[in-house]
């Protein structure tokens, strides 16, 4: 079975692809985002952009490796993807170099372009360098994720890290002073390094001109080349790989509260709850901080009386974990979890295993709207409640879009360290202004 369709998107992780499936949403596509790429089926032939989400960020790289390539393969063969996109982490998490190599393999492209600046988030690459907010990703939130710590922000170095000493040579560079130059500097500077055997070319971005000028000269360049980057550099890539630009239709939502499940631990997201829950223009909202107590004992059924009795009318719940941070910090905490002989990893695992069982078990009692924050979470989230893919409805924010999943319930996914800290204020007001009355 082959079936005409335009953009693949792969992703490491469920925010990951959403927010790069928007952008196509954006300039007029319809996208869905697949969380099982085996149920693609011919009921999905009016899909013009598929973000398939493996969820490999945080596994061995030789498995994530082949599920990849895995992936790639069935797009190309079995439904005829005229386009490829290699989503990765702004903040280089993941199994970066060893996934994109994946793709070129399957795709058969010469070399992929390697930019994860996201410049509308404070992201940029210069030098070869990622910055967050100016700041180097090794000094950021990025260095103390439990599961995919980065430490360092050169991204050559972080790219060789992820391969044998002879693939090494496999990495290139494009610097700023030939960024600036545009488009057919660029594109002679690509085919050099492609020539030479170079695989994985980092690309410098500090400005939406840089992506569109990246994104030209991968059109003038001799080779077949991978594009791999951010939620920015797809945005870019939306005016040129889709024949029809349109805007979107305004999307409607209906009167129902709204369940906020955080498992982020992200100083951003803790500032972004705390700004909610001081705004006096959002009314009727409803905090729960997790303990570790709470993580470790279980759900109670105290604590899903206190969430469904206060899901009615417009409500909002904010279930989280941004004040756990400050109480691990406590040797009484720290001599708990070593006591249990649970690591640090163990726990984060455990808290967004606990957040998607109570998803679950709330939809059992109550109708809401689902946002949840973290890619981990809103991915085991959206498995618990059945998904088996999600559709793009409406962008919430340039980087959030609204979904509704393969059970028509709405969805609204955030990564920990996107946004500012009035993202969480500003979802909120876009539902107040979006209800279907």
């Amino acid at each position: 079975m082959l079936i005409s369709n335009s953009i693949g998107i792969i992703a490491d992780d469920l925010t990951g692809a959403n927010d790069t499936a928007l952008q196509f949403f954006m300039k007029g596509s319809n996208a869905e985002i697949v969380l099982d790429i085996n149920s693609l089926n011919e009921n999905h032939l009016n899909v013009e952009t598929w973000a398939v989400c493996n969820e490999t960020r945080n596994i061995a790289p030789f498995e994530a490796g082949k599920i990849v390539y895995d992936s790639t393969k069935i797009l190309k063969e079995k439904f005829g993807i005229e386009y490829f996109y290699k989503k990765i982490d702004s903040t280089l998490r993941g199994n970066v170099a060893v996934e994109i190599l994946a793709m070129l393999e399957a795709t058969e492209y010469d070399a992929a372009i390697v930019a994860p600046a996201y410049v509308q988030e404070g992201r940029i690459t210069i030098g070869g360098y990622q910055l967050l907010k100016g700041v180097p990703i090794e000094r950021t939130d990025a260095a103390r994720d439990p599961k995919a710590p980065i430490y360092d922000s050169y991204i050559p170095d972080i790219l060789k890290r992820g391969l044998s000493e002879d693939g090494a040579g496999l990495v290139g560079s494009i610097e700023m002073k030939t960024i600036t130059k545009g488009a057919g500097p660029i594109a002679l500077k690509l085919n050099e390094l492609i020539a030479t055997g170079k695989k994985l070319i980092v690309m410098d971005a500090v400005s939406t001109v840089d992506f569109e000028q990246i994104v030209l000269a991968m059109q003038k360049s001799t080779y077949n080349i991978l594009p791999a980057g951010s939620a920015g550099l797809a945005h870019a890539l939306g005016a040129i790989w889709l024949s029809e630009i349109k805007s979107p239709v305004q999307k409607k939502v209906p009167y129902l509260p709204k369940l906020i499940l955080s498992g982020s631990a992200t100083a951003l997201t803790a500032l972004q709850i705390k700004k909610l829950e001081m705004d006096t223009d959002i009314e009727n909202t409803y905090f729960i901080p997790l303990t570790l107590n709470d993580i470790l004992a279980g759900i109670s059924d105290t604590l899903l009386d206190r969430i469904a009795s206060n899901l009615v009318k417009d409500y909002i719940v904010a279930v989280h974990v941004s004040c756990l941070d400050e109480e691990l910090a406590t040797e009484a905490a720290k001599s708990r979890l070593i006591d249990e002989g649970i690591t640090k990893e163990q726990l984060a695992t455990r808290i967004t295993d606990y957040l998607s069982e109570l998803a679950r078990r709330i939809k059992e009692r109550s109708e809401f709207i689902l946002i949840t924050l973290g890619g981990e979470t809103s991915y085991k989230c959206s498995k618990a409640l059945n998904c088996a893919y999600l559709q793009v409805v409406d962008a919430v924010l340039p980087s959030i879009p609204l979904c509704m999943d393969s059970n028509a319930q709405l969805v609204v996914t955030k990564s920990g360290n996107f946004g500012t800290s009035s993202t969480l204020v500003d979802i909120m007001k876009y539902f107040e202004h979006h209800i279907n009355a």
